[in-house]
């Protein structure tokens, strides 16, 4: 850059600035930023705007605290923390530190996290502070086992944020959070809440839901046995029953804690559920007799989108070109046949059928593996027929849909 050309450069809207600065890599904005004084200016902000921690380098949760200590006015223009790594001591020590203008903490641990000891962990866990503006928080410890990582009731105080809006814990045992107080955690703006592979108490899970009236989108996944029995969720979720719209239970475990199904019929406006029949339904719903009456008294009334999770097909076949069956997972050229239990065909056949008389709003019915299945053949006319369409997701599909679109389905 020629010196004509650096002056007008500090003559530019700072946005133009920004926007030119960009283009270049970090490498090189950290280069100008150390030209002069007035490119400090210009560039510490957008440099510093979103951190990110590399693990096992001098970049790392502890260099991070560091740096901060060295350079302390950089706090305030920090925007967007993620972390590789959940080092017990860095981490709470960076929590330690009120960031001003702090909308984002992500921190994502994979492998065995390091050990504390319960008074070092007591210490720091007082010096936590609650960051004012911070509104999405993700805390996430995957060990190379999957099991949860306990946390104990002062560990808290790392979630405690009033002006949350979203939540995401995934691989956590939070169930010492029924040791709080009822009003510990105060975020009643949070509209997401998304608990994966966690292990938690029904007074802990309350804990967490109970703040908020405006929860819109929730997920609760689990591939082993719930913690709590499965008619405990609507009710836990009750606060929100006006506010929400998308509902993803993605539960693996085939057998339900009680088997008396799920009422979700307080809920008027969710418009998007996630879950196995079994569990919403009970395994009643084996009796096509009492299908009425289960899907009015189980389902949201106003149901708009329909996925109906692990759905067992009762056989598969491996067809060749021939139409030679052999075992196992269809190689390239070769087709995979599945077929439905008669329960979940029986189920899908009437929620098409009887559309208009138990859930008159639905529109998909989506179920994952459908187009390898030979059973819904004769279910697309009458889909279509009845206004319904059976829509077909592979297992590395991830659906999450918006809730503008759901509004105007």
């Amino acid at each position: 850059m020629s010196s004509i050309d650096y002056i007008r450069f500090f003559g530019l809207p700072l946005e133009i600035q920004w926007w030119i600065l960009r283009c270049l890599d970090l490498r090189d904005q950290a280069s100008f930023l150390q030209t002069c004084q007035r490119a400090r200016h210009i560039v510490e902000p957008l440099l510093y705007n979103k951190i990110f921690t590399k693990i096992g380098t001098h970049n790392d949760t502890t260099g991070l605290i560091e740096f901060f200590l060295r350079r302390p006015h950089v706090v305030r223009l920090v925007h967007f923390l993620v972390l590789d790594e959940f080092h017990p001591v860095a981490y709470r020590q960076l929590m330690a530190i009120e960031f001003p203008n702090l909308e984002s903490m992500i921190m994502q641990h994979d492998g065995e996290p390091l050990e504390i000891d319960d008074e070092k962990r007591r210490s720091l866990n007082q010096l936590v502070k609650e960051q004012p503006k911070l509104t999405n928080l993700t805390f996430s410890i995957e060990r190379d086992n999957a099991s949860a990582v306990k946390i104990e009731e002062d560990d808290a105080i790392l979630f405690r944020h009033r002006t949350l809006r979203r939540i995401r814990i995934s691989y956590i045992d939070f169930s010492a959070f029924a040791q709080s107080d009822v009003d510990y955690f105060q975020h009643a703006n949070l509209k997401g809440l998304f608990i994966e592979l966690c292990w938690y108490t029904r007074e802990a899970l309350d804990r967490i839901v109970s703040p908020t009236t405006k929860l819109q989108n929730v997920l609760i996944g689990h591939n082993d046995q719930l913690p709590i029995t499965e008619t405990m969720y609507p009710v836990l979720l009750a606060p929100a029953r006006e506010s929400l719209r998308i509902l993803d239970l993605t539960w693996r475990w085939k057998i339900p804690v009680e088997d008396q199904g799920m009422d979700f019929t307080q809920f008027p406006n969710l418009h998007f559920i996630r879950i196995p029949p079994v569990y919403l339904l009970g395994s009643a719903y084996r009796d096509g007799s009492v299908l009425p009456d289960l899907i009015r008294t189980r389902f949201p009334p106003n149901l708009k989108m329909l996925l109906l999770e692990n759905i067992v097909p009762r056989s598969i076949r491996v067809l060749n070109e021939r139409g030679i069956a052999f075992p196992g997972y269809p190689p390239p050229g070769y087709t995979l046949e599945l077929t439905l239990m008669p329960r979940d065909y029986q189920l899908i056949r009437f929620l098409i059928t009887q559309k208009h008389d138990v859930l008159p709003r639905l529109k998909y019915v989506l179920m994952y593996y459908m187009e390898f299945m030979s059973d819904p053949s004769d279910l697309y006319p009458l889909a279509k027929e009845n206004g319904v369409t059976l829509g077909p997701l592979l297992a590395t599909d991830y659906l999450n849909p918006l809730l503008d679109w759901l509004d105007k389905l």
